[in-house]
């Protein structure tokens, strides 16, 4: 009896755990479909407009821009390392790695809105140009996405300090936090740099 009651049991852990992964994936699909319907806005204003922008980026912008690109990048290393650690059940460093990434997601944070206001400043606004309407909505929406990464991962710290082993939590904010990382690369690539 307890044999079956134990398959039962794992058979239900695997379905709970591919409904979790497909609801993932269903989410950062939805996301996708998002930024790239509005990648593509950004594209055909970009391709019909005669003059699309009157105003090149300065260079201390561009540096920052340059500076939080290599900072999201850090982030999802240290998350990968928290991953790796959890997976080998060390907690301390588990934790650790992912209070490095709650931190240099603030910094990226931090840094974007010190981006906008250089920016601002300098007259790149939402109302200068279409160039300038296309950014901050995209840069603002991804901003979003990183605060609902960063709420992920303080909820995962709560869960992991309550429970040794959560894989199935740790993977599904680690696939969140990742696709953002890919999706400010993308951002800053051809908003930025092209």
């Amino acid at each position: 009896m307890q044999t079956l009651t134990t398959i039962k049991s794992i058979k239900t852990q695997k379905e709970d755990q591919f409904t979790s992964y497909l609801g993932m994936l269903i989410a950062l699909g939805s996301f996708s479909m998002l930024f790239v319907a509005l990648l593509a806005s950004y594209g055909i204003l970009r391709s019909r407009s005669a003059i699309w922008m009157s105003y090149t980026i300065g260079t201390i912008p561009l540096f920052l821009a340059w500076v939080n690109t290599v900072v999201i990048l850090i982030s999802s290393i240290t998350l990968f390392m928290a991953s790796k650690a959890n997976e080998r059940e060390n907690k301390i460093l588990t934790l650790n790695q992912i209070y490095t990434t709650i931190i240099i997601g603030l910094v990226f944070l931090s840094l974007q809105i010190i981006l906008w206001n250089l920016l601002i400043y300098d007259g790149f606004t939402i109302k200068s140009h279409q160039a300038g309407s296309v950014f901050y909505m995209l840069s603002g929406l991804h901003g979003l996405h990183i605060l609902g990464g960063i709420i992920s991962l303080i909820w995962l710290v709560f869960k992991i300090r309550v429970n040794n082993l959560i894989l199935k939590p740790m993977r599904l904010v680690s696939m969140f936090w990742h696709y953002l990382t890919i999706v400010w690369v993308v951002i800053f690539l051809t908003v930025i740099i092209i």
